[in-house]
């Protein structure tokens, strides 16, 4: 082997080497987590049901009786999270802080519109215990089996890996920690 071809690899292992402590250290601050796990809600503490959801790039929430206004000129929304997981519908009046565009479904498409607007507001989540403020935008979820869906923009701010064979890992941490806690000594 020429001394030419034994920098070339040394260095090729070099930069994979490097890549792959990289890619390591980003991992070392997420946690790995199944395709549904429970959220709560702040102020309320209403905990429901989210579909951890890599294909998309948005988090949704389940809201009706959406009612847009505007305040000392500000847009602002009063909504319901509503579906039927949750017991009791859940009122909130917030900030709109922006309008996104989001493709419909092929069995919504109209011939006029190929998308619609959803208002788009800041809540306040609890995920595996941490609070997180994540934009999460309004629509009507109650044909789905989950209230929330966190996308990727959401999974990374809770930094969270998805494992899709799997659901409801915190409740099963959950009751593991309960049982080491009620365990006698």
């Amino acid at each position: 082997m020429t001394s030419q071809k034994k920098h070339q690899n040394f260095f090729s292992i070099f930069i994979l080497t490097f890549l792959l402590l990289i890619s390591t250290a980003a991992m070392a601050n997420k946690s790995v987590y199944g395709y549904l796990e429970p959220v709560t809600l702040a102020p309320n503490k209403a905990t429901l049901t989210a579909k951890l959801d890599t294909g998309a790039e948005t988090a949704s929430i389940s809201a009706t009786d959406i009612q847009l206004y505007e305040k000392e000129g500000e847009e602002y929304v009063k909504f319901n999270v509503s579906h039927p997981e949750i017991k009791q519908a859940l009122r909130y009046d917030l900030p709109i802080v922006k309008h996104t565009r989001i493709k419909k479904r092929a069995t919504e498409i109209t011939k006029t519109k190929q998308n619609h607007s959803r208002p788009v507001v800041r809540m306040q989540i609890y995920f595996d215990g941490k609070p997180h403020k994540i934009m999460v935008n309004l629509i009507d979820r109650s044909h789905f089996s989950t209230p929330m869906l966190l996308g990727r923009k959401a999974l990374e701010k809770v930094g969270a890996i998805v494992d899709s064979t799997v659901e409801n890992t915190l409740l099963s941490k959950n009751e593991n920690a309960e049982k080491r806690i009620k365990k006698p000594l």
